[in-house]
């Protein structure tokens, strides 16, 4: 796809979970281009000035495919971000991989909270501020475990 039409589909359908200019977007398929994951070329237009057409190359998919495969750690900022990207993603090149996909990610959300759980054991009483950071950073976690059991249970994954 070409830069503009990259901006289009990824504004139409992940606009709620990411916010990116065209600006950004150019500026981010530049440093994919840098590393070798992407390639653009010129393709002529029929109307106006000409475009510039990226595909990824094969280090590119391989790196793709890896991220995708990939759980999100275990952060409610992180999770709500990368979470349905990824799901979205898969769903359009390797829908099969969905259910295992969300195994891995549920139990490195439970993973998350046990380290957070024993964390929060080592936090002195006295210091009471670092204690309630702690225990906020418990409840949202579980609340993120909560809401991941009960989406993809109705979804039947």
């Amino acid at each position: 796809m070409h830069g503009y039409e990259v901006h289009r589909v990824f504004s139409q359908d992940l606009g709620q979970i990411w916010h990116i200019s065209q600006s950004q977007l150019y500026a981010s398929l530049a440093r994919l281009e840098a590393r070798g994951w992407v390639q653009g070329v010129e393709e002529p237009a029929e109307r106006g000035l000409s475009r510039r057409v990226f595909a990824l190359t094969p280090q590119g998919r391989v790196e793709a495919e890896t991220w995708l495969q990939t759980p999100s750690r275990c952060s409610v900022q992180i999770i709500r971000l990368e979470l349905p990207t990824r799901l979205y993603l898969l769903e359009q090149v390797a829908p099969r991989a969905i259910p295992e996909f969300l195994t891995r990610q549920r139990a490195e959300i439970v993973r998350g909270l046990a380290r957070l759980r024993a964390q929060c054991e080592t936090i002195p009483p006295n210091q009471v501020y670092n204690r309630m950071a702690c225990t906020l950073r418990i409840h949202q976690v579980a609340s993120l475990l909560e809401w991941f059991d009960q989406t993809f249970t109705s979804l039947g994954g």
